[in-house]
């Protein structure tokens, strides 16, 4: 199947789209934190909590570059976790090339440095790097009144507690409840700025893990959620394979951007009432 590369209708009443990524996150763990402010997004949306997986190398660098450029490792080029400056940013045509070829404002809010290498800097209007949960939300909630079309923000905690403490340890289910009060208070400043009802809010995260490791053992380290909630958006549990390369053709496909003939990213049409394509029989980049 060809996906062509050009502009599709923007999904009615979406005019930002707001991608969420908590570093690490197991979608085990959402309940048991618990974390309620996404529970909320959860009940009132489309997800899946046991069908969406990162790629084959579920690290942080490479799985975001694949998660905001909607293809594999193998053509984004970025397979270290770690940023090389002499390596460049991640390869092809991703969801900032696009939002900013369309004029859109964009930008990151990030918890780790290396993220850079994600989009070249002359696509994101604004990129910041604030260290914690709660200089994350207090950055994103003093940008928010300046107006956005597409921003991501990454949350870095659960991954680091996982290292130290391990994954579903008491500090690592500490920290997703602190990622989550940061997500209410993201939510809440939409509803205050009037953005909220015309926000398409996708979260999701890069990789999960176990003990203190997300080496690709165990399918707890490839297994990740998926959660998109907001206008245009059925509340339903999603049935679909999903590949994290598929959150950028989601948002590209939301926001009417045109869709790139060599993602390896499909939109997950079911979230929009659309009949199910199957580009993928088992998970993608994997």
């Amino acid at each position: 199947m060809v996906l062509p590369a050009t502009a599709t209708p923007q999904v009615a009443g979406v005019q930002r789209v707001l991608i969420v990524s908590y570093d690490g996150m197991r979608p085990d763990a959402i309940a048991l934190a618990p974390m309620p402010n996404l529970l909320g997004l959860i009940d009132q949306g489309a997800y899946t909590l046991t069908n969406a997986q990162t790629i084959d190398y579920p690290a942080t660098l490479p799985s975001h570059a694949s998660m905001l450029s909607g293809l594999c490792m193998d053509k984004t080029g970025i397979y270290l976790d770690k940023y090389f400056a002499y390596m460049g940013y991640s390869q092809g045509v991703d969801i900032f090339d696009l939002a900013h070829a369309a004029g859109m404002r964009t930008v990151m809010v990030v918890g780790k440095s290396k993220l850079r290498q994600l989009a070249e800097p002359e696509t994101t209007d604004v990129f910041e790097i604030d260290y914690g949960e709660k200089a994350i939300s207090k950055a994103v909630v003093e940008l928010i009144p300046s107006g956005f079309d597409l921003m991501f923000v990454h949350f870095a905690g659960p991954d680091l507690r996982g290292h130290k403490y391990g994954w579903m340890s008491d500090a690592y289910l500490k920290v997703m409840r602190d990622g989550d009060v940061a997500l209410g208070e993201i939510l809440q400043a939409l509803d205050d700025n009037g953005l909220r009802a015309g926000t398409l809010i996708l979260v999701t995260a890069d990789h999960g893990g176990h003990d203190k490791s997300h080496i690709g053992t165990t399918i707890e380290d490839f297994r990740i959620p998926w959660i998109l909630s907001g206008p245009g958006i059925l509340h339903k549990e999603l049935t679909s394979t999903i590949g994290t390369v598929d959150t950028a053709a989601s948002a590209a496909y939301a926001l009417g951007l045109p869709l790139q003939a060599d993602w390896d990213g499909i939109p997950v049409y079911e979230a929009f009432g659309r009949p199910i394509i199957k580009k993928h029989d088992s998970p993608p980049c994997r």
